[in-house]
């Protein structure tokens, strides 16, 4: 049975309308020199007729690709590129030199002929092979062949990257054997475990061909919006003292959790009073200042889009990057117009799927910043305790050059694991703001050492 799967798949490969491609690039315009480390950019068809070409950056590891762990990593938005992760979050091996990066005060943007890069030390490349997905269709350079191919949703955009990962591992067999292990942040924790169920459930089915999926990585995971991360939220800000012990006693009285049914006038004019007292802070980092859009400095992280978009959109870097003439437009970091035109949230929880992988022999890394208020580790901790699982490592700080890094504990449950840690000082995606704190986390729990 599983012999005739693979005949099919690779039937479907060789007959496949747009032939997928994978391409080695060599230099990236804005870096000096060849590249230190091997980057692949190409498409893969997926759907039916493969009407949706999923874009997608293979960086190979630095220190062993042969046996280092694959990481299929995913960005939130949804809509945003993947290239946030690598320029950005740390993630990959590049990000960008503000040198020359100025202010035009006549048109009132902030200018640069072509952006620098320059290495990141702190990469996550430095120990595993990470393949960046540009997903759901519409995301960076990732298009589709007709209009109507466009609309999507989350299970529909989840069965795609499932079937994605399959052919990429068809035409890559020599990352096959390679423990696989799906990731992402923000947005993507209502995707990624459902994707890691979805690969278990062929394995175990004999649906699809077999994966060497051995867990999950999430970051700032947005879980359960009306329930956990909502109660998780007013808890916190409570916590570190932004709001007083009479609001939050009042709201809990007058609107019972998760705080969002306001069924009288007295919750409603809590819930007004608590969203006051957070709203001049900035949410993905509450120790950052609150960007004014009258001015849009460089250095309010918002507005990074102002630099990506103009390295993206070059046409000699779309060449280097090998994209397709013609498919994609003008390019931007986050397609905002997915959400409101051609995306629908159809996935309201994926704390069921999070239950489910807790019965199957997998491990699970979780993480957050503790000074964010979008997914806040309050949140996290709330939803990971309803799970069936044990404290094996009770709460401790965990520590980087003799510091402490952030606050982690470990569960289980047979041979499910999971680890929880904060990380200390961060924000929304952690590793944005601690990149060499979190290179050390997720080297640690590749290598199944203690934090």
């Amino acid at each position: 049975m599983k012999l005739l799967i693979l005949l099919l798949i690779l039937l479907m490969l060789i007959l496949s309308p747009i032939n997928s491609e994978s391409r080695l690039v060599k230099y990236l315009p804005g870096f000096p020199g060849n590249l230190p480390f091997k980057l692949h950019t190409g498409y893969v068809g997926v759907g039916k007729g493969e009407e949706v070409q999923l874009f997608y950056y293979f960086i190979e590891s630095e220190r062993d690709p042969e046996t280092d762990p694959l990481l299929l990593w995913l960005t939130g938005g949804p809509g945003c590129t993947s290239l946030s992760a690598i320029y950005f979050e740390h993630i990959g091996p590049l990000s960008f030199n503000y040198t020359g990066v100025y202010f035009n005060r006549t048109t009132s943007t902030w200018e640069t002929d072509l952006p620098a890069l320059q290495l990141n030390p702190y990469s996550w490349t430095k120990v595993s092979n990470i393949l960046f997905l540009e997903s759901p269709v519409g995301t960076g350079f990732s298009y589709a062949t007709n209009a109507e191919s466009y609309y999507t949703t989350d299970i529909k955009s989840s069965k795609q990257i499932y079937e994605f990962i399959q052919k990429f591992l068809m035409e890559h067999p020599q990352f096959a054997k390679n423990p696989l292990y799906v990731g992402g942040s923000s947005y993507c924790g209502l995707i990624v475990p459902f994707i890691t169920q979805d690969i278990v459930n062929g394995n175990e089915g004999e649906t699809g061909s077999h994966i060497n999926i051995k867990g999950y990585v999430l970051g700032s995971p947005l879980t359960d919006p009306f329930d956990t991360d909502r109660i998780g939220k007013i808890k916190f800000v409570h916590r570190v003292s932004l709001l007083s012990d009479d609001l939050y006693e009042s709201t809990k009285v007058s609107c019972g959790a998760p705080y969002w049914n306001v069924s009288s006038a007295e919750c409603e004019n809590n819930v007004q009073a608590v969203l006051d007292f957070v709203a001049p802070l900035n949410d993905e980092n509450m120790l950052e200042p609150k960007c004014d859009n009258s001015f849009p400095s460089i250095w309010c992280r918002k507005n990074y889009n102002l630099i990506i978009d103009n390295w993206a959109n070059n046409p000699q870097v779309r060449e280097a990057l090998n994209v397709r003439e013609g498919t994609v437009g003008h390019w931007t970091r986050c397609n905002q117009t997915l959400k409101t035109q051609s995306y629908m949230t159809t996935m309201i929880s994926s704390f069921g799927y999070h239950q489910y992988l807790t019965n199957r022999p997998i491990r699970a890394l979780i993480y957050g910043g503790d000074q964010e208020l979008s997914a806040t580790y309050v949140g996290i901790l709330r939803w990971i305790k309803r799970l069936d699982v044990v404290i094996d490592d009770d709460w401790r700080p965990w520590f980087v050059n003799d510091l402490v890094a952030g606050y982690v504990t470990k569960y289980s449950n047979g041979h499910y694991n999971l680890t929880f840690t904060t990380v200390k000082g961060a924000g929304h995606c952690p590793s944005e703001y601690k990149p060499q704190e979190s290179l050390a986390m997720f080297q640690r729990w590749l290598a199944h050492s203690s934090l």
